[in-house]
């Protein structure tokens, strides 16, 4: 049986973190344009499809739904569930961003949602919200010295002198990503790494059962992604990772840190061994799951 479900009014968009920053007058242009609207799904229907071109974001009213993405394997795995109040489909929106869809949604059970196409929603590209990975988040005037005292006291960054630190601090991006969103995925070539300034994510790998296994936990001053980065490395991504809560990221891009392995062999040599421990014990962990 259905039920009333209010229609979203400027108090629901401000509450979604990617339109938070829009006054009053553009939220109700939102809200009364022709080209958005109220529309439902059935359980287990598609909402969006990974690899599809966006042209719009959504709002949940009602309902639940889980996020999805194609494993290295080729099976689907969920990374997220989300329900009344929460949102999807922002980042493809993003400038700067592919205009593809990362990951597949789909509803668990019928879901009535507030559909936002893209002309409306680029209202918001003058602040970039939350999530938008390739952006250049602003930050308060305090986070270039948080920046550079995270960098200094972590061991990848020590060779580098007070000056060539300071030069890098000014160049990197601090990126905000919300709760349950894929940073980076198995498989794909990498060009960047990231140093957490805040947050938590998970590191995780998906088996050829669609199995999930969780193989750390990542906090403040801790670093990933740096494995694709290394000099006659694969280039490409050994694990999954995704936001456990709220994070803020340092990215580094690969020239950026290869510059920094020139300075310092013995850095180069550990996360070589690193790396080789962490394949033998994802290695491991599938060995355990055999088909």
């Amino acid at each position: 049986m259905s039920h009333f479900v209010p229609k979203p009014d400027v108090k629901t968009l401000r509450a979604v973190d990617a339109l938070s920053r829009l006054a009053d007058a553009e939220l109700e242009q939102i809200l009364h344009s022709p080209a958005n609207g109220i529309v439902a799904y059935d359980t287990g229907q598609n909402i969006i499809k990974e690899g599809a071109e966006a042209d719009c974001m959504y709002v949940i009213l009602d309902g639940t739904v889980d996020v999805r993405i194609n494993a290295a394997v080729g099976r689907e795995v969920t990374i997220a569930t989300l329900r009344h109040g929460e949102y999807f489909g922002e980042q493809a929106l993003m400038p700067g961003a592919t205009g593809r869809r990362n990951a597949t949604v789909r509803a668990l059970e019928p879901c009535q949602l507030f559909r936002i196409c893209k002309s409306t929603a680029c209202l918001a590209d003058h602040s970039p919200p939350p999530g938008a990975l390739e952006a250049d988040v602003p930050r308060f005037p305090d986070s270039e010295e948080r920046v550079m005292q995270l960098l200094r006291s972590n061991r990848l960054f020590r060779s580098l002198p007070d000056q060539d630190l300071s030069s890098m601090v000014q160049t990197v991006a601090v990126v905000d990503v919300p709760p349950g969103e894929l940073i980076i995925r198995e498989a794909e070539p990498g060009d960047c790494m990231y140093v957490i300034l805040d947050g938590r994510v998970e590191v995780f790998i998906v088996d050829d059962e669609g199995r999930v296994t969780v193989l750390a936990t990542l906090d403040r001053g801790h670093y990933f992604g740096e494995q694709a980065l290394l000099p006659e490395g694969s280039g490409k991504r050994n694990a999954n990772v995704r936001s456990d809560t709220a994070v803020s990221l340092i990215r580094i891009t690969k020239e950026q840190f290869r510059r920094v392995l020139f300075r310092d062999q013995k850095l180069l040599l550990a996360l070589r061994a690193v790396g080789d421990m962490q394949r033998a014990r994802i290695t491991e962990t599938l060995a355990r799951h055999p088909h």
